[in-house]
């Protein structure tokens, strides 16, 4: 592995003629340039944003090609994704951590994405937003924020901001591509601004075939998907709007029967399934007066997912419902910034079948009703504190209030030091509590705190990084018991971790950005370390890009270290898997103004890994991985801007 980073290194190195070089404006996912509204709700610098905030912006989307949110913030220092699939878009067991945690908050636009109920968090959510024509940035804070976002951010949020148009711009992009593996994408994506209106819209079709791993083993991955998305909206003078939103996703997809992956090994029987999403809202910004700014959003988000439906006794039909609103006020004078609000939400499964049977679930629902204020407040030219508190009434366990506290030093322009001390508190899901072979009516609240510093700086003209360190406590954890065969409260946990990013600027041309993860989550009596070995202790990300007026290129890189022996149902992770390093490329060539033709190699160096860390037996040999990833394969296409 070590050759490999070594030789991937050299080849960046001869090719830059032995320096890193990079515009500003066209940094990788660590700058501090630029403004961000995640960490505290409101627009603000990202070097004097208090908290550990990443963004990958719409150039690196459209340069790096990611086929979806999933695999763009796959390569964000601190987040690690667990697909079941190549893509993750089938089946529904993908997972996503942050900080050592699942508990993560989905967010477009500020609306909230969770569904309560859906069985396996928020991966599934990231890798069916395809859509990426329409996405301006995507925010990605590390650390609990409850305070501000509710249930489920212990972890952290994931906020993907969409596009405004410019006024008097209509703008037009068709992108055909084909891939290994039978792989086919067709997206058209229109925007525009005129007369005060304003609009995106954008249509996707997606093929893809079984694929091979390293191995050269075949693994069943056929996948049809659709997605469309429109947004319309009025400006209605003086910085206030208002916009509709709504999207669509539908696949139908195979998979093979677990834990017998690969055709031709032991059992070769395929699962068939099918997803059927959209989500709904409509969001009225207004500014009352020079100070005060009011922010209402009501919305709607419906999830169906039917898998394995050609069986009649091991097939699921979960249809999931989550509607809520939130209203936001914000008040701004010199020194203060105090956001307050209401938020609710309702979390209902209408229909739930499992093993062919009705569920237990099915009809049950849960709300939240949680009032929020927070007041960042600019104590003098250096200190700034920022105190906020919620309480939340979630109608199965009631009232909890999660307060948090964060100082902020800026010692200058280019440098901020902040600590802050921040409590969550998750709620069980209705699957967790109420399916029939799974669910624990008695499960209580997870609950915690997490404690982080940081740093923000900017070296000089060239040279810019970050630094946090954290450590979370968490009681009442709640896991999947798989002798007694439900979800249980396993007691305290406690995680650590620290986080480093640099970047690099000399030139005009290139751009290079490392960064480092060190996580460790203690085990407990249900599981070892790093959740039985799922997370490793040491990534190590490396982006090198180079752009001129008509060509581009871009390597990114991520090596994993650390990934302990756990034990499951399925076996044990064999020593060989526990490291392993994934190098990509991307190419780009404006020949003329509107054409642009791309070439994309995935897995260069064809390593045989697996991102969701359980093994099968070894009594059926290594082909019988659970869901080894894809080896080397390739994508090539063209995009007409009008």
């Amino acid at each position: 592995m070590n050759r490999k980073i070594m030789a991937a290194s050299l080849a960046v190195l001869s090719l830059s003629g032995g320096a890193f070089c990079v515009e500003a404006s066209d940094m990788p996912v660590y700058t501090l340039d630029g403004i961000v509204v995640t960490a505290s709700r409101v627009p603000e610098k990202k070097i004097d944003s208090n908290a550990d905030v990443s963004v990958v912006t719409a150039k690196e989307i459209e340069e790096k090609h990611y086929d979806d949110v999933s695999e763009a913030v796959r390569h964000v220092p601190g987040v690690i994704i667990s697909n079941s699939s190549g893509n993750g878009q089938n089946y529904n067991s993908n997972k996503l951590y942050i900080n050592g945690s699942d508990k993560v908050v989905l967010l477009i636009d500020g609306v909230r994405m969770n569904t309560n109920g859906l069985t396996t968090g928020s991966a599934v959510t990231l890798a069916q937003h395809v859509n990426m024509g329409s996405i301006e940035r995507i925010e990605v804070l590390k650390g609990a924020a409850s305070t501000l976002y509710g249930s489920d951010a212990q972890g952290g949020v994931i906020n993907i901001i969409t596009k405004s148009p410019q006024e008097g711009k209509v703008n037009t992009s068709l992108t055909i591509s084909g891939a290994s593996y039978k792989g086919a994408k067709y997206s058209l994506y229109n925007e525009g601004n005129i007369d005060g209106y304003f609009w995106s819209i954008e249509a996707q079709k997606e093929l893809q075939g079984d694929y091979k791993d390293a191995h050269d083993h075949k693994v069943i991955n056929d996948l049809d998907a659709k997605s469309y998305q429109f947004k319309f909206g009025k400006n209605l003078g003086d910085d206030s709007s208002v916009a509709l939103y709504y999207s669509k996703y539908k696949s139908d997809y195979q998979r093979p029967d677990q834990p017998y992956m690969h055709v031709g090994a032991g059992d070769k029987t395929v699962d068939y399934g099918k997803k059927d999403n959209d989500s709904i809202n409509l969001q009225y910004k207004s500014k009352i007066n020079e100070h005060l700014t009011n922010h209402f959003t009501i919305y709607r988000n419906r999830t169906e997912f039917q898998d394995n439906y050609k069986s009649l006794y091991s097939s699921w039909l979960m249809r999931m419902k989550s509607s809520g609103m939130t209203d936001q006020l914000t008040w701004k004078n010199e020194n203060h910034t105090v956001t307050g609000g209401v938020d609710y939400y309702k979390d209902e499964l209408p229909e739930f079948y499992s093993y062919g049977s009705r569920d237990a679930a099915e009809g049950k629902h849960i709300s939240d009703t949680a009032f929020y204020i927070q007041d960042v407040w600019n104590i003098d030219n250096h200190w700034n504190l920022t105190p906020g508190i919620r309480y939340d009434h979630n109608s199965r366990f009631g009232g909890h209030t999660t307060p948090a506290l964060t100082v902020g030093y800026k010692q200058d322009d280019k440098t901020n030091y902040y600590l802050g001390y921040k409590e969550f508190f998750v709620a069980p899901d209705l699957y967790q509590l109420y399916d029939f072979w799974a669910g624990n009516k008695d499960l209580n609240p997870q609950e915690g705190g997490t404690w982080q510093f940081g740093i923000n700086k900017i070296f000089d003209d060239t040279l810019s990084g970050t630094f946090n360190v954290y450590h979370t406590h968490a009681k009442n954890m709640i896991v999947y018991a798989s002798d007694a065969y439900k979800y249980t409260n396993s007691g305290s946990v406690d995680t650590d971790g620290a986080g480093l990013q640099l970047t690099k600027q000399i030139g005009n041309h290139w751009a290079a950005a490392i960064g480092y993860t060190y996580t460790h989550v203690e085990g407990n009596e249900s599981t070892k370390s790093n959740l039985n070995g799922f997370l490793p202790k040491h990534t190590l990300d490396i982006g090198v890009s180079y752009r001129n007026s008509k060509f581009d290129a871009n390597m990114t890189g991520r090596a994993v270290f650390g990934r302990e022996a756990g034990k499951n149902y399925q076996g044990e992770v064999p020593s060989r898997y526990k490291n392993y390093n994934v190098w990509d490329a991307s190419f780009n060539y404006k020949p003329v103004p509107y054409a642009k033709v791309f070439f994309k190699i995935n897995n260069i160096f064809n390593e045989y890994y697996c991102d969701v860390g359980t093994f099968s037996s070894s009594a059926y040999g290594e082909t019988h991985d659970w869901y080894s990833m894809p080896g080397r394969n390739y994508q090539v296409g063209v995009t007409f801007q009008f």
